[in-house]
């Protein structure tokens, strides 16, 4: 994502014009390079970014996901570019991709040390108490050989909290899931609202990428 972390303000007039041209087309590959384009709107380290604003999303037709790396002070949008066999797959503008599995990250490409493949249960629902499962991260070593980690994972009794994404405000049960193997130990977070939609989850990748913040922005 570094390559987007250097577009200035001085962008987001282009942006907003090509924002007001889709708005009048309907063909999707179309939309897709709009909603790419618009993805370098990121904010980042350089001084006065350009915001994300909801008046800014309501011009995209494209589903897209605000995402953020914790521990580079990364963040960009992410476009919805296809499905398969239930996997959903998100690209950035500079073609850094995650995809995910109702609403869980099975893989990432273009962030460095990338998670290849995760074998991951779905996000339990209506739980009262805590689960056990196991979760399978397949990463690349030194030699490039992929090595499998299986981590011993736990959901946890779901809370009922109060978040906010690009300035909507949702009511919404987290569910934590609490996962260890050997000296690595993580926990992951999923936010869903009442109508069971994951409006945003916060997901660790790998020892090098760290946690993934995942934000729907979508209404």
């Amino acid at each position: 994502m570094g390559a987007i972390l250097e577009m200035k303000r001085t962008l987001a007039p282009a942006l907003l014009a090509l924002l007001g041209a889709a708005s009048c087309g309907s063909e999707q590959p179309e939309l897709i390079g709009v909603t790419r384009a618009f993805a370098a709107s990121v904010l980042g380290t350089a001084p006065d970014p350009p915001q994300i604003t909801r008046a800014l999303l309501d011009q995209v037709l494209t589903p897209v996901m605000l995402v953020t790396v914790e521990n580079r002070m990364q963040q960009a949008l992410v476009a919805e570019l296809q499905t398969n066999g239930g996997v959903q797959t998100w690209s950035s503008v500079d073609d850094v991709t995650l995809s995910l599995r109702k609403g869980m990250i099975v893989a990432t490409r273009g962030f460095g040390a990338d998670l290849m493949a995760a074998d991951v249960p779905g996000i339990p629902l209506g739980i009262t108490g805590t689960t056990t499962h196991r979760r399978v991260h397949t990463l690349l070593n030194d030699e490039d050989q992929a090595v499998r980690t299986v981590f011993a994972c736990t959901f946890q009794w779901p809370e009922p909290e109060t978040i906010t994404v690009v300035e909507i405000t949702y009511h919404v049960t987290r569910i934590s899931e609490s996962c260890a193997a050997g000296q690595v130990a993580f926990q992951n977070e999923y936010w869903l609202s009442k109508d069971r939609h994951l409006r945003k989850s916060r997901q660790w990748i790998s020892p090098d990428v760290g946690f993934l913040t995942v934000e729907d922005v979508r209404r």
